[in-house]
């Protein structure tokens, strides 16, 4: 069955939200067209979707949707978005959401759909309602309905990685660390690479995904670290070099790697151009064909990623601090 579903995107980062929707559409459903996409609100349509599994994955989203009515963002079209819902005859409550600069303030959609509901003999409740309905607001519609999935953003809070059993400078926060898992379109069973895991962190969210997850690193003491990170997770670690993985041709189905940026590459590998194209080979030569890789890197590499073999989805850029600007590729 399709159904209208209207995202309510992070304002963290300019693109990698909304890209992190679009994967997770490709996992969830059996098929989606997108509708509207107007800074931090895309309006899609999606068949079977399923809702359990997107809000246990969304990073970079904050809420879904369902959209039942829909209007001009106006006090007329919100008016008659409003009477046009088809709604059980139960006490109500409204909360809207004001996403970039449409004409009506948030109290004033509440307020417009509200009224409208109450005169069709609706009974508002503001403190225990048995119906909350939600409303999209953009600069070019109104969207109306319930909240179908909503991001853990506790849970990211808990797993910040200085909370984490070992920690160690520089680590990805999760929740990006999450949305590039994503991008990754790694599916629950599947075998998700990091080549250059660290404390963990993509593989902590990949294993909370149900995505199994097998990670190298050439330290030791650095693995010995992350094994109490993955704790109870479907993860194996494995002390190892990134251009000399211990794994079979074609047996990886995702990877994400932060590559490393510091002294400690140089030592171990020789250069970081060394690194870098003889990772690359190595991935290229353990992914499945059509497999997904996220690389992020502190420079541009789509030179190296292209010799390698691989072809450039998209790249986005997070700018970490004034002298840090990662560069996160998206290959297949």
């Amino acid at each position: 069955m399709e159904a209208r579903y209207a995202f309510e995107l992070s304002g963290e980062h300019p693109t990698i939200p909304r890209s992190e929707a679009l994967s997770l559409l490709e996992i969830t459903s059996v098929g989606y067209r997108v509708v509207s996409s107007l800074g931090r609100a895309l309006v899609v349509d999606a068949r079977e979707l399923d809702l359990s599994l997107l809000g246990g994955r969304m990073a970079m989203i904050h809420q879904v949707v369902e959209v039942s009515a829909e209007g001009d963002p106006t006090a007329s079209g919100a008016a008659e978005a409003a009477k046009s819902l088809d709604l059980p005859m139960k006490s109500y409550r409204v909360r809207a959401t004001r996403l970039g600069d449409p004409p009506l303030a948030s109290d004033e959609v509440e307020r417009l759909v509200g009224s409208a509901l109450w005169k069709r003999g609706y009974e508002a409740d503001l403190s225990d309602p048995e119906i909350e309905i939600r409303a999209i607001v953009t600069a070019d519609r109104i969207y109306l309905g319930r909240e179908v999935a909503r991001a853990d953003r506790a849970g990211f809070r808990a797993r910040r990685p200085h909370l984490k059993p070992f920690f160690y400078p520089g680590t990805m926060l999760p929740k990006i660390a999450r949305a590039l898992v994503n991008l990754s379109c790694a599916r629950e069973g599947e075998l998700l690479l990091d080549p250059f895991a660290g404390t963990g962190g993509f593989l902590v969210e990949a294993g909370m995904m149900a995505v199994r997850g097998v990670g190298v690193d050439v330290q030791g003491r650095i693995v010995r670290g992350a094994l109490t990170n993955l704790e109870g997770l479907d993860c194996n670690l494995i002390v190892g070099d990134a251009m000399s993985l211990p794994l079979k041709d074609g047996s990886i189905d995702a990877a994400v790697s932060d590559a490393p940026y510091g002294r400690s590459a140089l030592i171990q590998a020789g250069s970081r151009d060394e690194l870098l194209a003889g990772s690359l080979a190595e991935l290229r030569r353990v992914l499945i064909p059509g497999g997904r890789m996220i690389f992020v890197d502190d420079r541009p590499v789509g030179e190296f990623l292209e010799d390698a073999g691989f072809n450039i989805i998209e790249v986005h850029k997070e700018r970490v601090h004034r002298s840090l600007t990662r560069e996160i590729s998206v290959c297949r």
